[in-house]
């Protein structure tokens, strides 16, 4: 080992090595050619990291599309379209897959995190799940009381675990859709009284 480092950092025939230089390498040029550069601008976790990244994103821009007044359905298609056929930048050989099935049930696990992105990893695990008591309370006050969305029913619990999204999924699919079509009854009432008084009191400023 000692002769092939003295043959590779010896200077060529007829010059002399300069001043303030080092004449002997630190290590061989060999162990400097073996070196490994396969994952020197990819992490194994890179592409991980952009998939929740672009999710969030996604996500994001369908809650702005609900308060504009879109479709989901509408919505979820347009991302299903936009992102087929893509690939991931940290790892191009990697297809991105946002199918219409994993994008609706991946925006169902992040709204009940509360937009929380740890929740679009890959094996994620809620950490607190609704149980069936908790669930029934929750049902009990949307139907009792005169809330007419599901954050107010959830801002009437005495002490929630988790957010009103989780306890929107808690409820079984028959009961979740009375309980919207309840909530959606009780703000067409309002909205009608609204303009009755409106109309009542108009009515008496004109006979006066």
């Amino acid at each position: 080992m000692g002769r092939l480092r003295k043959t590779i950092c010896q200077p060529p025939r007829g010059t002399k090595p300069q001043k303030g230089r080092f004449r002997f390498a630190t290590k061989p040029l060999v162990a400097r050619v073996e070196l490994p550069t396969t994952r020197a601008n990819i992490s194994p976790t890179g592409w991980q990291r952009e998939r929740v990244q672009r999710l969030a994103r996604i996500f994001r821009c369908m809650d702005r599309g609900q308060a504009e007044g879109r479709r989901m359905h509408e919505m979820v298609v347009w991302f299903t379209w936009r992102w087929k056929r893509r690939l991931y930048k940290n790892d191009p050989s990697r297809s991105i897959r946002f199918g219409y099935g994993t994008l609706k049930r991946l925006y169902r696990r992040w709204k009940a995190s509360g937009g929380n992105p740890a929740a679009l990893a890959l094996n994620y695990r809620a950490p607190v799940k609704v149980r069936q008591g908790l669930a029934v309370e929750f049902a009990r006050i949307c139907v009792n009381s005169d809330v007419r969305s599901f954050t107010e029913a959830h801002g009437r619990l005495p002490r929630p675990v988790a957010t009103w999204f989780a306890y929107r999924l808690s409820l079984p699919p028959m009961m979740l859709r009375q309980v919207v079509a309840l909530f959606a009854a009780r703000r067409l009432v309002d909205c009608r009284w609204r303009k009755a008084r409106t109309a009542a009191n108009r009515f008496a400023r004109s006979g006066t």
